[in-house]
């Protein structure tokens, strides 16, 4: 029954994708040929034949599968949990090695961490959602973090006692997913009768939707009240999202009068989130905000070294320094260039140079940020929408300009290392907020503005190609 059940699983899932045919293509579908799926209605495992289809599915396709499952089984509250079939497992590590808190710490009292109080134990189908591989051991600190991953380490010894709520923004692909899933996960093996639950901001409001279709929205709402750890992600997407940011006030106000402890991650400050609800924005600086920065040279030499380690890599020293020098703030980027080199080095049988490295990173590193200025872009794109830089520093607001404007702001985002502030200064002292917001809606409208989008890749190339 559970094979059938995962046949009609998988052929709404073909569904999904930007064009018909595009999942064929990712080749997902052949990996997926030979999964087993097990459990029933108190939750699901979806056993994949390596770590490496885990990670791929857990990664890229788990939203699609989750809305593909619960529209299949028209229950917008079943879980499924990807693991790897036991004979394809490597041999497992220590999960957590914690040092006790120093004394004078959050979490010292009376030289016990105190757990949150209790209810009964989770059931064995409950799924936390966290990623097993984040941990606070294998979590590279430097000065960029080090204020972050203290009050982390505070609070997973001692849940809603040390800061509560607890929100961590950073610019994307710097940490915070692995940060706030070390939390939870060193929090699990503490405390194993904790019910803690790793959302998205996105499958929140999927399972919010699903459950309105369904008539299931007291089951949803029961759910979210019962966990002793909520662990958000991504909470920025609440943006233009009135009935989910009401749904969550409930939820939160729910958690924090009962002391459970609530751990938010984002993009930027609480009241940088265009359109967020004022009450919404309070309530998320309650407890302790902290940030993570750009790594410097040191700390990303060191991430490498361990994710070399991790998977196995092995470049030569020099061609690490080269990674460090040349991704200048991406951690995910950083972490793929290397699996790229490592995955080139070992089929085409030949060593990695700084050379080779240069030459198959070219996407990453077409051009330095740091030659690419502000006016250089506001002439590109005045050119192209025929207008002038002068204009879109201007307080016009023709449909046109308002286009340009938006491109602008969206393309000094992502090919310069000013903030929302400085890029709102430079067009004409505008509110930080403003370019927060135009950014958003160009980010918005690229997945279903196909105009849109050709318009940015044709500025984008012309830009990096001639600084």
């Amino acid at each position: 029954m559970n094979q059938s059940l995962w046949n009609q699983v998988l052929e709404r899932f073909c569904e999904f994708g930007s064009e018909p045919g595009a999942l064929e293509r990712d080749g997902i579908l052949d990996l997926l040929k030979g999964t087993v799926l097990e459990g029933g209605k108190d939750g699901y495992s979806l056993l994949v034949g390596s770590t490496f289809i885990q990670r791929l599915v857990q990664n890229r396709y788990y939203n699609d599968l989750m809305t593909a499952f619960r529209e299949v089984t028209q229950d917008p509250e079943i879980s499924l949990n990807v693991l790897v079939q036991p004979e394809n497992l490597p041999r497992k590590k220590k999960r957590v090695r914690q040092n006790p808190p120093q004394e004078g710490s959050p979490s010292s009292g009376s030289g016990k961490t105190i757990p949150l109080p209790l209810g009964e134990d989770p059931s064995p189908s409950w799924n936390s959602n966290l990623n097993s591989r984040y941990f606070f051991e294998n979590y590279v600190v430097g000065v960029c973090n080090q204020f972050a991953h203290a009050a982390a380490f505070a609070i997973a010894n001692n849940p809603s006692k040390a800061y509560n709520p607890f929100y961590l923004f950073g610019s994307v692909g710097l940490g915070k997913t692995h940060l706030v899933s070390a939390i939870g996960n060193c929090m699990t093996h503490l405390y194993p009768s904790l019910k803690v639950l790793y959302i998205t901001t996105e499958s929140f409001l999927n399972e919010m939707v699903s459950a309105i279709k369904f008539n299931k929205m007291n089951e949803f709402r029961e759910r979210y009240r019962k966990i002793d750890v909520l662990i958000m992600d991504d909470v920025q997407f609440l943006s233009g999202k009135e009935r989910t940011q009401e749904e969550l006030f409930y939820t939160f106000n729910a958690l924090y009068e009962n002391g459970k402890q609530i751990i938010l991650s984002s993009d930027c400050m609480p009241n940088d989130i265009p359109t967020l609800e004022g009450r919404l924005k309070s309530r998320f600086g309650w407890g302790l905000i902290a940030d993570i920065q750009i790594p410097d040279f040191e700390t990303k030499v060191e991430i490498l070294k361990g994710k070399m380690s991790q998977e196995k890599v092995d470049l030569p020293m020099d061609v690490v320094y080269f990674l460090a020098n040349s991704i200048k703030s991406n951690i995910r980027e950083l972490e793929g260039a290397m699996i790229r080199l490592g995955a080139y080095g070992n089929l085409m049988g030949k060593p990695i140079t700084i050379e080779v490295a240069r030459n198959l990173l070219s996407d990453l590193m077409p051009l330095s940020r740091e030659t690419i200025s502000v006016d250089r872009i506001l002439q590109e794109v005045s050119e192209y929408f025929k207008v002038l830089p002068k204009e879109i520093r201007s307080k016009k607001r023709h449909k046109t300009l308002v286009t340009a404007r938006h491109v602008a702001v969206y393309l000094i985002r992502e090919l310069t290392q000013k903030s929302y502030p400085e890029i709102g200064r430079e067009l004409g002292g505008r509110d930080h907020s403003t370019a927060i917001y135009s950014f958003k809606m160009v980010e918005e409208k690229l997945e279903s503005d196909p105009a849109l989008s050709s318009d940015l890749v044709y500025l984008k190339k012309k830009l990096e190609q001639q600084g």
